[in-house]
């Protein structure tokens, strides 16, 4: 009688060790769909929040203040290029590292040969002078990833 009580013991206690560890198991998978969402939903906001800089460019009318302060904020920023379009010319600003991305293809970068900087374009004797109170329509482009490559301005 002994041996049947043992032995019903370990059965007990086998049988309770795989209800625990099946419990935790499920527990388990339910989380992760739950941990898996959340990692997604940090993610798309970090992007976003990473994006939100340029919503001041995107397909808006601005003044030829913000196109100054556009490309005195942009300037050194790898990957990235800023065309201006006015009345007179059609120049571009990139970083150090001479790519400028097309509006047509943002995803490919091509060799800038129309340097215009913000020196160039405070200079009222030169023909890249920007007025500040002249108005451009802004458009930003993003390559394949999604990330913006390119901004846009358009003298109206």
């Amino acid at each position: 009688m002994e041996n049947v009580s043992t032995g019903l013991k370990w059965a007990i206690g086998i049988i309770l060790t795989l209800l625990i560890v099946a419990a935790g198991i499920s527990v388990f998978m339910v989380t992760q769909g739950y941990f898996q969402r959340g990692q997604e939903q940090a993610v798309s906001q970090s992007v976003a929040l990473a994006q939100s800089e340029f919503n001041n460019y995107e397909n808006t009318t601005v003044t030829g203040t913000d196109v100054l302060e556009a490309i005195k904020r942009y300037k050194d920023r790898p990957f990235f290029s800023i065309e201006m379009k006015t009345l007179l010319m059609t120049g571009y600003n990139h970083a150090t590292d001479k790519k400028c991305y097309s509006a047509a293809n943002p995803s490919v970068s091509v060799t800038c040969t129309t340097l215009v900087t913000h020196t160039l374009m405070t200079d009222q004797t030169q023909a890249t002078y920007v007025n500040p109170t002249a108005r451009f329509k802004s458009s930003i482009y993003k390559d394949g990833n999604g990330v913006i490559r390119h901004i846009r301005f358009e003298q109206q």
